[in-house]
């Protein structure tokens, strides 16, 4: 039943590279040229759009729609639009049809970039932020290239998991000797990330992030938001180590006392 390494890289191959253009965009905002990026980005009408969504949506409250994109850029800030340019990734990636999982992708996305950005920047500062916002759009690709996995052995997992109490990322790690993250972190070295980047997304995996505070914090979000009602079918795909709230104990506080 195992799924052979060859499998696993086809799987990964149908990651779609960051088209040049994207690359471009990267580029200019790590040169902190944000005319530039927004000029750029004026040549694919469909991420203009998107990023037009967010600056007019109601968290930003504003009475006149924002067309530019120059200003809608410099609203944003630049890693802002870093982490929706590999949003956007993400949505040309999520699959039509969903083998294994019953959830909303894009619901899953959004919130799970929320997240992200709301705690980092909470837990470590602005700063720390803004050299990690990519990490929280990697994540949710690998749901989806799980998903893919566990779908081309469906039948023999169900009849695996109705004869032992396995959690899915149990059966992954079975079939694949690879996890959640260290996928994730796969797919981060197909975007380009900076090994240092990459390094973060492998440690989040359960007991690998107890020396990595930010990787502690990954883990700890992502089981965080799979807990919720909307998200519960992925909430097995890791194994909750407690041990990563040592790590971040703002966040931790915050949460545990939101949900008293």
């Amino acid at each position: 039943m195992l799924i052979s390494k060859e499998k696993i890289e086809e799987y990964l191959s149908q990651i779609p590279p960051i088209p040049e253009h994207v690359l471009n965009i990267i580029k200019h905002l790590n040169e902190g040229e944000i005319k530039k990026a927004a000029l750029e980005a004026d040549k694919d009408l469909v991420l203009k759009n998107q990023l037009k969504q967010v600056v007019n949506s109601a968290y930003f409250s504003i009475s006149n729609k924002v067309e530019d994109t120059v200003q809608l850029f410099t609203m944003l800030g630049i890693a802002t639009v870093k982490s929706i340019l590999y949003s956007y990734l993400v949505s040309k990636f999520a699959p039509q049809k969903w083998s294994i999982f019953n959830i909303d992708f894009k619901d899953f996305q959004l919130n799970f970039l929320a997240l992200y950005e709301e705690y980092v920047t909470f837990e470590f500062g602005e700063e720390t932020y803004k050299t990690y916002p990519e990490i929280g759009a990697v994540i949710p690709v690998a749901v989806a290239v799980c998903d893919m996995l566990l779908g081309e052995k469906k039948e023999e997992i169900e009849l695996l998991m109705q004869s032992a109490p396995l959690e899915y990322g149990t059966v992954i790690k079975r079939m694949t000797g690879e996890t959640l993250f260290s996928i994730a972190a796969h797919i981060a070295k197909i975007w380009e990330l900076q090994d240092y980047k990459c390094e973060v997304i492998e440690k989040a995996e359960c007991g690998e992030c107890l020396d990595a505070p930010i990787s502690a914090l990954v883990h700890f979000l992502f089981f965080y938001l799979a807990s919720k009602p909307n998200f519960m079918d992925i909430n097995s795909l890791i194994e909750f180590n407690p041990q990563c709230m040592e790590y971040i104990p703002k966040t931790t506080q915050r949460i545990l006392n939101a949900n008293q």
